[in-house]
């Protein structure tokens, strides 16, 4: 029997999750929805036996999902998962992850990331982890993306400033990827830290290959996380999910070396979304390797870093922000509205970053504007400066 790390969460409840992981990509918020609202074992018997999204629909409260383009994303999504329904095995994903040595954690697990629940419908079903459980317990954690091609000097500075987030007893997240993050990792334990790297493919499928032997360094006293069950390989999609993850868990994000298009800035995008303090490192004006770097800079969007101090400063400016009054809105109001930042955004991008689809977003960017929350702009929308 698999070691489920918890007290009081039952075998049934513990399969369920792991089943929608199985039957979900990343980041699916009608998945996550309904399984805050049904609960996650009976929104899994109710999709097995509903003929048409309109049985999945009469369970839900109708005051949140009047737009009649839901209905019709419903339909979709249950058709998805109603196929992949016929071909999992979840009792053998598990096997997989024990023959690992690995652990599956679900929201009621003990060490559960309570980070990840800033993420909302579209936070994880469950985590497939392998490792030390016990770095989850530390509460200090900041995140290090770059260029998978850093330069000498990229890679020098990323020991750097992980040397002084580990001498501040900082758990570093990153990637797993080749350079800054395969740097990021490897410096926290070269400093006798602890580092957390999050997957793109299932707990079996360690990506890139070129870092397996650290990935193995990982597992001795840091820990390898991802939401996709074993056999699920890398893909594109799945490592811009990923970085939800990576921007959720860090307390604060901070980007070395990162093209205009980039993983890394994806990340960022994710941590300004969630109000997450961002850092980024300033290099030549002339790299296209810093370019990333620069505009977050440039659009506010990231504070510049160039030494110790300006990331301890970063990494408090969180708790430097007063509470915030709540507003009585809906789930997917609050999901458009944590989308947006105080600059312009597309609806693509608030999409994207709330897992819902256009119509969706749509639909809760138009009631929140009526509210005076957010603004139409010629290019996407924009959230107020005294908006929750």
């Amino acid at each position: 029997m698999i070691l489920f790390h918890t007290h009081w969460v039952n075998e049934l409840n513990i399969k369920a999750a792991a089943t929608w992981s199985l039957l979900c990509e990343p980041g699916d918020s009608m998945a996550g929805m309904l399984r805050r609202i049904i609960g996650t074992e009976e929104s899994l018997f109710e999709i097995r036996r509903a003929k048409s999204a309109k049985d999945l629909f009469s369970l839900l409260p109708e005051d949140h999902f009047r737009a009649p383009e839901f209905l019709s994303t419903l339909e979709d999504s249950l058709e998805c998962w109603k196929r992949r329904l016929g071909e999992v095995n979840v009792d053998k994903s598990l096997a997989v992850l024990e023959s690992l040595g690995g652990k599956l954690l679900t929201p009621q697990s003990n060490g559960w990331p309570k980070a990840l629940l800033d993420l909302g419908d579209s936070a994880p079903a469950v985590l497939w982890v392998r490792g030390n459980l016990g770095v989850l317990e530390n509460p200090k954690t900041i995140s290090v993306v770059g260029s998978r091609i850093a330069s000498a000097y990229g890679l020098e500075v990323t020991k750097d400033l992980v040397e002084a987030a580990v001498s501040k007893d900082y758990v570093v997240v990153s990637g797993g990827a080749l350079g800054i993050d395969a740097k990021a990792h490897s410096s926290a334990l070269n400093a006798g830290g602890k580092t957390l790297a999050v997957m793109a493919g299932g707990p079996d499928r360690l990506y890139p290959p070129r870092n397996l032997d650290l990935f193995e360094r990982i597992k001795q006293s840091g820990l390898l996380i991802s939401e996709l069950p074993p056999g699920t390989a890398p893909a594109r999609w799945r490592f811009l999910q990923r970085n939800r993850l990576i921007a959720a868990l860090g307390k604060a994000t901070v980007v070395i070396e990162a093209g205009f298009r980039s993983g890394s800035i994806n990340t960022a995008g994710h941590a300004n979304d969630l109000e997450r303090p961002v850092g980024a490192i300033p290099g030549p004006i002339n790299s296209t390797r810093s370019a990333g770097c620069h505009r977050l800079i440039r659009d506010r969007r990231a504070e510049l870093i160039s030494t110790p101090s300006d990331l301890f400063e970063l990494l408090n400016l969180r708790n430097s922000n007063a509470e915030k009054p709540q507003h009585d809105l809906s789930a997917s109001q609050l999901r458009a509205l944590d989308s947006l930042g105080f600059f312009n955004q597309s609806i693509e991008r608030v999409a994207s970053v709330s897992g819902m689809t256009l119509i969706e977003a749509g639909f809760a960017l138009g009631s929140l504007e009526k509210l005076g929350l957010v603004s139409r702009t010629s290019t996407g929308w924009v959230k107020f400066s005294n908006t929750l």
